[in-house]
Parts: C-alpha cells; sequence; structure tokens
C-alpha cells in the first residue's frame, strides 16, 4: 500500500524524509496507523525546520531590534525554534527506534554473557 504524507506537507524535504521513515518501517515491520501518524509529524516538523533555516539565511542569526531609542542586536528566534524541532525529531526517531542505538543490526549480536564475554567485575555481581 501507498503511503502518503498530510496535504499540509509541501516542501520536497519534508516528504523525502516522510517516504525515508515509512520506506525504515516497512522493513522492520513495524507500519501502523501510529507509526504513520508519527512519520506525518515528523515531516511536519522538518517542514517548519527548513522554513527557519530559510527565514536564518535570509536575516541571518542576529537582527537588529528597535525599541524608541535604544537600538540593540538579538538572536533570531528561529535560531531556538531550529534547535527545539531538531530535539523533538530526534525524541520521535528514538520512539520509532530509528536512532543508531535502536539499529537493528546491532541489536541482539553481543552477548555480554557468552562465551569469552566480559563476565564483570565483583561490583557488577553484588
Amino acid at each position: 500500500m501507498e503511503h502518503k504524507p498530510k496535504p499540509e506537507i509541501t516542501l520536497q524535504a519534508a516528504k523525502k524524509l516522510f517516504e525515508i521513515i515509512i520506506r525504515e518501517l516497512e522493513i522492520d515491520e513495524n507500519l501502523s496507523d501510529r507509526t504513520i501518524m508519527l512519520a506525518d509529524n515528523m515531516a511536519l516538523l522538518e517542514q517548519l525546520k527548513q522554513q527557519h533555516i530559510k527565514d536564518i539565511k535570509t536575516r541571518g542569526a542576529v537582527e537588529l531590534f528597535k525599541n524608541g531609542t535604544q537600538e540593540m542586536y538579538r538572536q533570531n528566534k528561529s535560531v531556538d525554534a531550529v534547535l527545539k524541532i531538531i530535539e523533538a525529531q530526534r525524541k520521535l526517531q528514538a520512539e520509532l527506534k530509528l536512532t543508531p542505538a535502536s539499529d537493528r543490526k546491532v541489536s541482539g549480536v553481543v552477548d555480554p554473557e557468552g562465551e569469552g564475554g566480559d563476565k564483570g567485575d565483583e561490583f557488577t555481581q553484588y
């Protein structure tokens, strides 16, 4: 079945991210309505992130702020927004088990209790 992102997702980078996530979820056989919803949310976050990055490129990381006779530079609020979006995407990625730490190729390969493995020291056995 072909899955499509929400109609609100219009940027190509966000659509590509949605397709990548869906493909990875299909490989893991973890595709459900819940995971598709999370993939949509990640794509929407990507779209917002791209818009904020465009704003930073246009206006810069700091902007001139005038308050009456006062003039000062302040940080562009898009910088903080991008950082928050990246953190939200990381959390969704972890929930979908698509982080390098949850990589299906690595998990289950190491058996610390197995033959020749480290049995730990006296503190771990205590």
